[in-house]
Protein backbone atom coordinates (compact mmCIF):
# COMPACT_ATOMS: atom_id res chain seq x y z
CA UNK A 1 0.00 0.00 0.00
CA UNK A 2 1.29 3.93 0.20
CA UNK A 3 2.65 3.15 3.55
CA UNK A 4 5.57 1.97 2.47
CA UNK A 5 6.02 5.36 0.41
CA UNK A 6 5.69 7.54 3.31
CA UNK A 7 8.50 5.77 5.42
CA UNK A 8 10.83 6.78 2.34
CA UNK A 9 13.16 10.16 2.93
CA UNK A 10 12.36 11.53 -0.32
CA UNK A 11 10.25 14.55 -1.50
CA UNK A 12 6.23 13.08 -2.28
CA UNK A 13 3.44 14.67 -3.99
CA UNK A 14 0.05 13.74 -2.61
CA UNK A 15 -3.20 14.20 -3.86
CA UNK A 16 -6.03 14.69 -1.10
CA UNK A 17 -9.63 16.19 -0.47
CA UNK A 18 -9.91 18.25 1.68
CA UNK A 19 -13.54 20.17 2.60
CA UNK A 20 -14.70 18.19 -0.74
CA UNK A 21 -11.58 20.06 -3.13
CA UNK A 22 -8.81 17.54 -4.18
CA UNK A 23 -5.55 19.66 -3.13
CA UNK A 24 -2.27 18.40 -4.14
CA UNK A 25 0.77 18.60 -1.69
CA UNK A 26 4.76 18.06 -2.74
CA UNK A 27 7.11 17.58 0.37
CA UNK A 28 8.99 14.91 2.75
CA UNK A 29 6.76 12.91 5.76
CA UNK A 30 7.54 15.00 9.11
CA UNK A 31 5.28 12.60 11.28
CA UNK A 32 3.18 9.83 10.59
CA UNK A 33 0.41 8.97 13.62
CA UNK A 34 -1.54 5.85 12.73
CA UNK A 35 -3.19 6.72 16.16
CA UNK A 36 -4.86 9.72 15.02
CA UNK A 37 -5.31 8.93 11.31
CA UNK A 38 -2.91 11.55 10.39
CA UNK A 39 0.17 12.45 8.48
CA UNK A 40 2.36 15.92 8.84
CA UNK A 41 3.79 16.83 5.80
CA UNK A 42 6.27 19.53 5.18
CA UNK A 43 7.07 21.65 2.56
CA UNK A 44 10.66 23.01 0.43
CA UNK A 45 9.79 26.07 2.78
CA UNK A 46 9.18 24.02 5.86
CA UNK A 47 5.35 25.19 6.19
CA UNK A 48 3.55 21.85 7.48
CA UNK A 49 0.71 20.53 6.64
CA UNK A 50 -2.06 17.97 8.31
CA UNK A 51 -3.25 15.51 6.15
CA UNK A 52 -6.22 12.84 7.11
CA UNK A 53 -4.74 9.75 5.86
CA UNK A 54 -8.75 8.68 4.89
CA UNK A 55 -8.75 12.24 1.91
CA UNK A 56 -5.37 10.64 0.83
CA UNK A 57 -6.21 9.65 -3.00
CA UNK A 58 -3.00 9.38 -4.77
CA UNK A 59 0.91 9.62 -3.57
CA UNK A 60 3.74 9.93 -6.26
Amino acid sequence: MFLKQLTEKKMISIDYYSNGTLQTIKGRVHRLNLLEQILQLKDEKQKTFVIQLSGIRQIY
